[in-house]
């Protein structure tokens, strides 16, 4: 998720690149996977229990014993076995999942998932949450040990990795693990979870950096706050200052965030006129003292 995702989007791990994998479970609690994936991850800092370093993830199985709790048409929801709190978070997540995967699907315009059934796997001490590969369906988020739990701390994850997996079936450019997609999965899941960012933004790393332009180039990694704080400020800008629907920014996806900008408004230089922007409400060198990803709209 420096912040982050979905433990270590941000800061605390080595750059990864992308593997892209299938992944269909063969029976609860299998997955298959290849040797070859990589960890797709968000996350206030280093992952706690995750060596990301280690790229290859486990043969078959999930990473820990977990306990089957419910499922649902597109879910199956699992918590790490003898976590207290699992029981709870697991039925928040039972709760609310299947309206969270319509609002996702809603953002992709009505896509569906070609890989079911998405696995989410609550444990404490994550530090976030994470998956393999971005088509990765095991989603393994942080699980709130405060009495009672934040529920809404693992739904927010939850969506953030999705978000990753939807990006991956629509296959049209937004890259899970690099700065465009890792900013469409926060700003998504931000969007349904608003209260939930504190810890996670990264719009402040680069409004308090000399500001370089990742707007016309993509940077190949989703771990860079720099990078990532440029892409969801742009994707908010889209949204909440020219006024794009969150569907059409999904839709217009390329492989730079220049690229969607040129197609939602026919024009060219997307990153002067919103620098410009920022600049004027946040004067370059001065500490912006932003806590969140969304200052839009700026009069």
């Amino acid at each position: 998720m420096a912040p982050k995702k979905h433990a270590g989007k941000d800061a605390g791990t080595a750059p990864k690149r992308r593997t892209r994998q299938t992944h269909k479970p063969t029976e609860p609690g299998r997955e298959g996977r290849g040797r070859d994936a990589v960890l797709r991850v968000l996350a206030r800092g280093p992952l706690l229990e995750v060596r990301c370093g280690a790229a290859a993830a486990p043969a078959a199985g999930f990473d820990r014993a977990v306990t089957f709790d419910g499922s649902t048409t597109h879910f199956g929801v699992y918590y790490q076995t003898g976590f207290s709190n699992g029981p709870a978070i697991a039925a928040g997540i039972l709760a609310v999942c299947e309206r969270d995967y319509a609002a996702m699907s809603e953002f992709f315009n009505q896509l569906a998932l070609p890989n079911l059934p998405l696995n989410v796997v609550i444990a404490p001490g994550i530090g976030g949450a994470y998956h393999y590969g971005c088509t990765g369906t095991d989603l393994y988020c942080d699980g709130d040990s405060a009495t009672p739990p934040n529920l809404d701390l693992t739904r927010f994850l939850m969506v953030a990795e999705a978000v990753e997996v939807f990006s991956a079936a629509q296959n049209r450019g937004w890259d899970c693990g690099a700065s465009n997609g890792e900013g469409l999965s926060r700003v998504l899941a931000t969007e349904l979870y608003p209260a939930q960012l504190d810890g996670f933004a990264t719009a402040a790393a680069w409004l308090d950096s000399p500001r370089p332009d990742w707007v016309s180039r993509t940077d190949p990694t989703d771990q860079n706050a720099v990078s990532t704080g440029c892409a969801v400020l742009f994707l908010n800008y889209l949204h909440y200052q020219l006024g794009f629907a969150w569907p059409a920014v999904v839709a217009a996806a390329g492989a730079t965030l220049e690229a969607c900008y040129q197609t939602l408004t026919g024009k060219q230089e997307g990153f002067a006129p919103f620098k410009a922007l920022l600049d004027s409400r946040f004067p370059p060198g001065r500490p912006s003292g932003l806590n969140s990803d969304n200052p839009f709209p700026i009069a």
